[in-house]
């Protein structure tokens, strides 16, 4: 019995138009009305499709089930717009969620990541500096004129210890600073560009960090271990640098539109807001809002109407905005002492370019690209067929008790659990080792010192010497013993079985269960009720095509070229229940 709600896949069947197509892409494996599905349409619905929505036949008879699933959407979704779903305001708030996340992602794909090449040379740099740490010290300020001018100082020659003492915000600067160490791969993309592009002994520009401005100096470089070799990894790898680099380029288009649109800092009401944090409690000891007594900052009135951030249009977030943020957060997204100033800017820069990528966004009429309008057509669709499926087949079903006592009175074996056990195992070679593992054990040693001792099954060594849990008839030569052990702790005398001679300790036991309607009934409703929606959909289906007038197209359909792949499994486990 199924769970899922197969009509649900059915919005990811995008109806792509082809471009550029050869005849035979172009070719129709079915239509109606005024729609059509191509052969390259078909092709490509099944290539980017999610396996839970493909066919379980193989062949003609798969490529026909697949294609039946396409017109259904199809379908269904001609059927929502005749009945007038597009006019729902369910519809329209649906999509203006959608849009604004849409259109910001499509915008920046096509000026950030479509942009974006990548050189062997960049791969091999990626490859070689796998492992690699680097042992530094830093410089962590609080604005970028600081940084500006502790970078200007060391490259003008004075002592970065000194420097670091100067000006550091971080708590160890007064010491000279900590020696951290820096690993490839855990770094962000402009610390770690910036940190692998000096050598040993040298300085990095300031970097823009969650908490500040950064300045790091190496100190050392340690290698890495040994790697795959190149050709192995290459592929992996070059997607990884294009992800790397995307990133850089993201976060400095942003900083370019923040620019763009004026944004100015006030670091010193910055610098008020800051020691007006409270002290950082662990996160493990968050308060209840109803606890909290707001405002939570105190702030002296005079300094509420004052700027931290301004820009474009006369816009501004004041310290009182910022104050009514802040309460308005929830304790773990709230700013916090430890991230300094850095975390107060990244607070406010959220809003700020929700704001500024809206504006921008809509200036630049990226929803009429033919593939972004295409998107927004297919998720109205969905929304649509939703709304029609929900209206049209989940509300004019009803399950009755009745059903489910039945479904329960006739399924009972699949609502029983038998009782399994987990073990601890020790595997010998001959009943001398065995019997002294037994030795070993009744002296006091713990099982995984002497299973790791005399044990030669490196399979359960590497679970620490345990089994999976078991139910009666998953490993036979285990029962009689086994399942014979009374309670938990309780270890057998040497057993022999094909394997070699062997000792068990009960780790674990679960008693077996049978599950009670009251138990079931939830789940089995759910289930009943999808199967009912299930039988009413195909009957609907069967009268709307008929209605438009669906032809298929077999001997075209047959010229579609896909690489089959295997569904996913969609059944339905009463013991899922426990």
């Amino acid at each position: 019995m199924r769970i899922r709600i197969m009509w649900l896949g059915l919005a990811v069947l995008l109806g792509v138009a082809a471009t550029g197509c050869s005849k035979r892409e172009e070719l129709k494996v079915a239509e109606f009305k005024d729609q059509k599905i191509t052969v390259a349409d078909f092709e490509q619905a099944y290539e980017r499709v999610d396996p839970a929505y493909l066919p379980k036949a193989t062949g003609q008879e798969g490529k026909v089930e697949f294609l039946n699933t396409m017109l259904n959407k199809y379908v269904m979704a001609y059927k929502a717009d005749e009945l007038g779903y597009d006019k729902d305001p369910t519809v329209a708030q649906g999509m203006e969620v959608f849009s604004r996340m849409a259109l910001q992602v499509a915008y920046l794909k096509k000026q950030v990541a479509d942009k974006i090449t990548v050189s062997d040379e960049e791969v091999r740099k990626h490859y070689d500096n796998q492992g690699v740490s680097m042992e530094c010290k830093q410089i962590l300020c609080d604005t970028p004129d600081q940084a500006e001018e502790a970078y200007q100082a060391i490259q003008d020659g004075q002592d970065f210890d000194a420097v670091l003492r100067q000006y550091s915000k971080n708590e160890d600067a007064s010491t000279g600073g900590m020696v951290f160490s820096a690993v490839y791969g855990q770094l962000t993309p402009e610390m770690q560009q910036a940190l692998f592009s000096v050598p040993v002994g040298g300085v990095t520009p300031p970097v823009v960090t969650a908490h500040g401005w950064v300045i790091n100096k190496v100190l050392r470089r340690n290698e890495g271990r040994t790697k795959p070799p190149y050709e192995e990894v290459k592929e992996e790898y070059t997607t990884q640098v294009k992800n790397l680099k995307e990133a850089v380029a993201l976060n400095a288009y942003t900083n370019k539109l923040r620019d763009d649109y004026g944004v100015v800092w006030h670091y010193d009401n910055i610098g008020i807001v800051y020691n007006a944090l409270p002290p950082d409690r662990d996160f493990d000891d968050a308060p209840a809002r109803s606890t909290e007594i707001y405002p939570l900052l105190l702030i002296d009135p005079a300094d509420l109407d004052k700027p931290m951030v301004t820009w474009q249009g006369g816009k501004q977030i004041t310290i009182k905005d910022f104050s009514d943020f802040y309460d308005q957060a929830s304790f773990f997204n709230r700013p916090r002492r430890n991230t300094r100033w850095g975390g107060i800017r990244q607070f406010l820069t959220e809003r700020i370019m929700n704001e500024i990528s809206t504006d921008v966004v809509r200036k630049s009429g990226i929803e009429n690209d033919p593939e972004v309008a295409k998107a927004l057509r297919a998720k109205k669709e969905e929304i649509m067929v939703n709304l029609l499926y929900d209206d049209v087949i989940n509300k004019q079903t009803v399950v009755t008790h009745q059903e489910i006592v039945d479904y329960y009175d006739g399924n009972l074996e699949a609502f029983h659990t038998p009782e399994r056990r987990r073990f601890g195992v020790i595997l010998a070679g001959d009943v001398e080792t065995a019997q002294q593992a037994y030795k070993d054990l009744r002296a006091g040693q713990s099982f995984r010192t002497v299973m790791l001792a005399y044990s030669v099954d490196e399979e359960t060594k590497q679970n620490n010497g345990e089994t999976q849990d078991l139910a009666r008839g998953q490993q036979p030569e285990l029962d009689p013993i086994g399942f014979s052990l009374q309670k938990v702790g309780d270890v057998s005398e040497p057993f022999q079985t094909s394997r070699g001679w062997m000792l068990l300790k009960l780790v674990e036991r679960i008693d077996e269960k049978y599950f009670s309607l009251e138990e079931a009934e939830g789940r089995i409703e759910s289930a009943v009720k999808q199967n009912k929606n299930d039988e009413r959909l195909k009957e609907m289906l069967a009268k709307w095509k008929e209605e438009v007038g669906v032809v298929i197209y077999e001997d075209n359909l047959a010229k579609t070229r896909i690489v089959e792949r295997q569904p996913a499994a969609d059944v339905f486990d009463p013991k899922s229940l426990n």
